[in-house]
């Protein structure tokens, strides 16, 4: 059987399901699930169940072997080409029976439930290709203001059949009753008019809000105007049209926009449309059959019998979807909808549109787009809008075609929940989590999150414990307030949820008053008039910065949000924007914020979140009368929150130490040339003017020396040597060292690889033949005889030891005669006179190459390009260094290595890596004071202005392992020289610009060395962007860091993409960077925009990247044979990668 833990699936999880959430009509789903069991299983389906296309079983594959514990179960699903709801489970078929997996019992998604029965399932919201919302809208604040109760202006009294008018604006309100029957047979009001809105609109510009959120204000017989009598005339009680495009015009001109209350579920019974009393010179549905309203009503009994909404016979339901109604209010020229669009409304609420029909609310929707895409529309919906079942029906809301927004009550229920201790912040996050997996983003962000309206209790009066009001007579309800200590639990609270309000995705609803601690139960002592003296100003204090924390930060309006915890009495959650691109793919400004909550009536909690993938650096407390500041610490930001505080985290970014800069890596070996190879000629010069047109000021190259066995650069023979397969033949030609008939190329290359073999013979044969020209005059050759003197200190045992090497047929200098090996001096001078000619030959191409490189070095300076060149820590055991250096490497008495260097197992390796370079005798380097390293440095700088420094942990700790060892496992750590060998060579060279390769398992102690010598490290795209255990993707760069996609011994990132990463990986990254994800070279674009979105100081991009090339153009794989070094460009590179582009984005980022 089959245990409970047996059987996973996490719909919230992207490598369960990508992406999560919501999903675009055509697009396509990976679902999966995971098995840990060594049960047979016989097969796993996926049954999927449409409600109009009915059910699917899909078979899921895996690639994991039947004997495996753990087995990954997944398949593509295509999604309908229209939007809908779809609903999925899973059916194991297991030895021992038949079990499914299913959402949980709660129905919130996330983690499932594996049972014996048929299990809920879980959803897929699927919605119309190309739906979108307004963006102002997902941007705003509202502000809903019952019309009646806000502000009255003048004193004249409107004549109003049945109306009974307060005097004095701070009387309660209250209904009046037949006492027999219980109908309210008189509406009290209060005179609030829409001149009074407009008195008041300087302060909601100022409070900080955007769009205005009108009840009702058409013509009708209650004060709540719900009940309408006209739609196309403004209540007289209110105001008249004039007033009321005086009210659009003004609120315009200081930012703010209205929405107006729509209710087409009913109209009053006094209205122009049933006119039951006869106040219209209509003639109404009650009056007669054949009146053109007729049609729109249902009469059981006609006159008096009739469908009536909730059974209020003074709300007569109407039949939305007759023809006549529908043209009335949605499609005629003069319709409802288009009359009010022409006086400037921004949109409209739909009230309970789940008592329309879907026709109705869909051609709402449609006509309302087609004749203003900006304008909005919200509908009421009490529950879960994704799948709200209206009577018997399955609805579609938010599936592109119905509505953009709903009123959020599902966002208030679990807000209070949590904060009244109803539920733990683990369940309500579950919930939180549930409304994010079905509500499509472009709806979840414009989502009208509200803790207050007309139908609800006020926030203060609930969240300060108020007694429970059922029951309680109308004046008791009347007269009650909270007492002071309900009170400032009450504010405390309210101050908790506008927190959570203001800073969590969709547009914060302030209900009139709420800011100002406003009390009162349900209807009518929720709809007080406004208190414009006595309220609490510190609250509305309260509101006025947090609006304006909101209005002014982007994250905490389209920013990602991250869920970072949420158990008992503590949440959090960060906003972030990150690599300069909102949530939508909008360029916006980088910040993150981290929010956190502590509903603890009495006890503080601390908490430690992990925010290593969006953030370090420090975080400052907003909003505080004395504002902390938090380092963020390896990743994890810890803090402690009082009782019944919210808080909110600005991330503070340090000063900038360093200028940006963008450059490109590209060994010159892969320049176009036509002889086969890139070398330092015009094609070399002509990608210095490509860097320049480009914006791009470092030039980074792998190391210069020659290549030995492999061709690698990193396993040369010499550690001061330059590379002769460098050397520009044509200079040769130009110096006249060479014909133009000798330098002819046999074959034609018109690969992107080099061959090596043909290219050295080649080469070999052009560099002797002019070796045998200039030897004629060598000796008054100054600059050559200068050369030769100034670099003996290497020149000398290189030129002789390469010499030998071709003299004893390559073999290692281990292999040597004793007397060479050893180096006894009067072999040594023996030999180099019998070998003089091969010597002179190797020195004069170590000139050649000194003399064109130090010309390149100058042509690049000129044109503001700097050349990072690379050092390889270790050195090959058959190198002129080792032979010439023995007393510095710890070698064994017949010069075979007594240790060797690696890295221990890891999980890339078992058996770790073994690479054989002989260790350093550091004990006898500091005996030499360094020497020895200080001429390498030396010598390397002269030819470059940075240097990297490849496998920097060497410094602090390498691995020592035994030279006669066959694999890495039974190495040991030993310290490396620190900090005392760099202070040493500064103190020698002065400060040097160094980059620590510091990339693999890095200890503290590295990263403690790094910081100390304030070198700046590497970070690269292709390792740091990974699914972490939350399911979350990103990367944070400090700025002394330099940012890679990748590296040399990377994939390309079009390779690495396709081929590297699984596919929940490539869902994230494309999630990420706002990218389709079945587009790779896309892809590759948005990571190099992103790394130069970065902090970095600087961005380098290896060149198949800025050409998008896939893993053919890969530049090396670690530990393997074959095309390695070998890529090399095409020459009309230059079309391919525009150089004014990326100039263009070296400025867009401050490069």
């Amino acid at each position: 059987m089959l245990d409970k833990n047996a059987a996973e699936h996490n719909s919230q999880n992207i490598y369960y399901r990508s992406p999560v959430g919501a999903a675009e009509a055509g697009s396509s789903v990976r679902l999966g699930i995971r098995l840990k069991t060594r049960q047979q299983i016989n097969q796993v389906l996926l049954r999927i169940w449409h409600d109009k296309a009915g059910e699917k079983l899909i078979p899921l594959k895996t690639t994991e072997a039947d004997e495996t514990d753990i087995r990954f179960y997944s398949a593509e699903i295509e999604m309908p080409e229209k939007g809908c709801l779809l609903w999925y489970y899973f059916i194991i078929a297991a030895s021992d029976g038949t079990y499914y997996y299913g959402n949980n019992k709660e129905q919130w998604g996330g983690i499932g439930e594996l049972s014996d029965h048929v299990p809920p399932s879980f959803q897929i919201t699927v919605y119309h290709k190309g739906s979108k919302t307004p963006d102002w809208f997902k941007h705003a604040v509202m502000y809903q203001i019952f019309p009646d109760r806000f502000k009255r202006k003048g004193d004249k009294i409107i004549r109003k059949q049945g109306a009974v008018f307060h005097a004095d604006w701070s009387d309660d309100p209250c209904y009046y009753k037949d006492p027999d029957t219980r109908e309210i047979v008189a509406y009290d009001f209060f005179g609030g008019n829409i001149q009074g809105i407009i008195e008041k609109l300087g302060y909601l510009q100022e409070l900080g809000i955007s769009v205005i959120y009108l009840n009702p204000i058409f013509e009708s017989e209650s004060n709540h105007h719900y009940d309408t009598g006209d739609y196309l005339k403004v209540d007289p009680i209110l105001g008249n049209e004039k007033d009321f495009q005086e009210l659009i015009k003004k609120a315009a001109a200081k930012g703010i926009r209205v929405i107006l209350d729509g209710v087409f579920s009913h109209t009053g019974s006094n209205s122009r449309y049933f006119n039951r009393k006869g106040q219209y010179d209509s003639v109404g549905a009650f009056q007669s059959t054949k009146s053109p309203y007729y049609e729109w009503y249902s009469f059981r009994n006609f006159p008096h019998e009739y469908e009536s909404w909730w059974n209020f016979n003074t709300l007569p339901n109407v039949t939305e979807t007759t023809p006549s109604y529908m043209d009335f209010i949605i499609r005629q020229p003069e319709s409802v909808l288009h009359h009010w669009l022409r006086q400037g409304i921004a949109g409209w609420r739909l009230d309970v549109i789940d008592e329309l029909p879907e026709p109705f609310s869909k051609g709402f929707y449609a006509e309302l787009k087609k004749t203003d895409p900006e304008a909005v529309m919200i509908g009421e919906v009490w529950e879960d809008a994704s799948h709200k079942v209206a009577y018997g029906m399955q609805r579609e809301y938010l599936c592109g075609q119905e509505m953009d927004s709903a009123m959020n009550y599902p966002f208030r229920k679990i807000l209070f929940d949590y904060l009244l201790g109803y539920a733990d912040g683990g369940s309500c996050f579950r919930q939180f989590e549930s409304l994010r997996e079905n509500y499509p983003p472009e709806n979840f962000y414009a989502m009208m999150n509200l803790i207050g309206s007309h139908d609800v209790q006020r926030a203060v009066t609930l969240l300060g414990e108020a007694a429970y009001y059922d029951g309680m007579p109308a004046v008791e309800q009347s007269r009650s307030r909270l007492d002071k200590t309900q009170y400032n639990l009450g504010v405390a609270r309210v101050m908790m949820a506008s927190l959570w309000q203001m800073t969590y995705p969709g547009v914060p609803c302030i209900y009139y008053g709420d800011e100002i601690g406003m009390q009162g139960f349900k209807d009518p002592y929720n709809r007080r008039p406004y208190q414009w003296e006595g309220g609490d100003t510190y609250l509305q204090d309260w509101y006025r910065k947090l609006i304006r924390l909101r209005n002014t930060s982007p994250a905490l309006q389209t920013g990602e949000i991250l869920p970072l915890y949420g158990s008992g009495d503590v949440l959090a959650y960060a906003r972030v924007i990150r690599a300069n691109h909102d949530l939508f793919g909008q360029e916006a400004g980088n910040e993150a914020f981290i929010v956190v909550f502590n509903r603890n009536r009495s006890e503080s909690c601390t908490v430690t979140l992990d925010v290593g993938d969006f953030a370090d650096g420090c975080f400052r407390e907003v909003l505080a009368m004395s504002p902390q500041t938090i380092s963020v610490v390896r990743g994890k930001f810890t803090v402690k929150v009082p009782p019944l505080k919210g808080m909110i985290w600005e991330h503070t970014p340090e000063p900038r130490q360093h200028s940006r800069m963008a450059g490109i890596l590209l060994h010159p070996t892969s320049l176009p040339s036509k002889y086969g190879i890139g070398d330092l000629g015009k094609e070399a010069y002509k990608f210095v003017d490509f860097l320049q047109a480009a914006g791009q000021r470092v030039w980074q190259i792998l190391p210069l020396g020659p290549v030995g066995y492999g061709y690698s650069p990193y396993q040369s023979p010499s550690a001061f040597a330059g590379n002769p397969l460098l050397i520009d033949i044509d200079m040769l030609i130009e110096q006249k060292w060479l014909a133009a008939a000798e330098a002819h190329v046999a074959y034609a290359n018109k690969s992107s690889f080099i061959d090596f073999e043909r290219v050295q013979t080649f080469k070999r044969k052009c560099l002797k033949k002019a070796w045998s020209k200039f030897r004629l005059t060598a000796d008054k050759d100054t600059d050559y005889q200068e050369f030769c003197r100034q670099e003996a200190y290497w020149l000398d045992d290189y030129a002789l030891f390469e010499a030998a090497k071709r003299e004893y047929k390559g073999v290692e200098w281990t292999s040597w005669p004793d007397a060479i090996k050893y180096r006894e001096p009067k072999a040594l001078q023996t030999l180099r006179e019998h070998l003089d000619e091969t010597v002179g030959l190797i020195k004069f191409v170590q000139y050649l190459f000194a003399v064109q490189w130090q010309k390149l070095h100058e042509y690049a300076a000129q044109h503001g390009v700097q050349i990072m060149g690379d050092m390889p820590i270790f050195l090959a055991q058959d190198s002129a260094d080792v032979w010439a250096h023995r007393q510095l490497f710890d070698l064994n008495p017949n010069g075979m290595p007594h240790t060797v260097a690696g890295v221990p197992p890891d999980y890339f390796s078992a058996t770790g890596q073994l690479w054989g370079n002989p260790q350093y005798d550091w004990p006898a380097m500091k005996a030499e004071n360094y020497d020895w390293w200080k001429k390498r440095f030396q010598k390397l700088f002269s030819m470059v202005d940075i240097v990297r420094i490849d496998h920097f942990r060497g410094f602090e700790s390498f691995w020592e392992i035994d030279g006669k060892a066959k694999t890495a496992v039974n190495g040991r750590w030993v310290k490396g020289p620190g900090k005392p060998f760099f202070d040493e060579i500064r103190k020698a060279l002065g400060n040097l610009l160094i980059v620590a390769e510091d990339l693999g398992i890095i200890t503290d102690e590295v990263e403690d060395l790094r910081e100390a010598c304030q070198f700046p490290g590497m970070k690269v795209l292709q390792f740091s962007l990974y699914l972490s255990e939350q399911g979350r993707i990103g990367a944070v760069m400090p700025e002394n860091s330099i940012v890679y996609t990748g590296t040399h011994d990377n994939n390309t990132t079009v390779g690495w993409y396709e081929q590297d990463i699984d596919d929940p990986t490539r869902a994230a990254i494309a999630g990420l960077l706002h990218v389709r994800k079945e587009r790779p070279q896309d892809i590759a674009q948005a990571m190099i925009e992103f790394a130069y979105a970065s902090e970095s100081r600087l961005a380098m991009i290896p060149m198949q990247d800025f050409l998008g090339l896939d893993d053919r153009a890969r530049m090396n794989t670690p530990g393997t044979v074959g095309l390695n070094w070998k890529w090399c460009l095409k020459p009309d590179y230059t079309l391919a990668v525009d150089a004014r582009e990326l100039q263009k984005l070296c400025q867009k980022y401050e490069r």
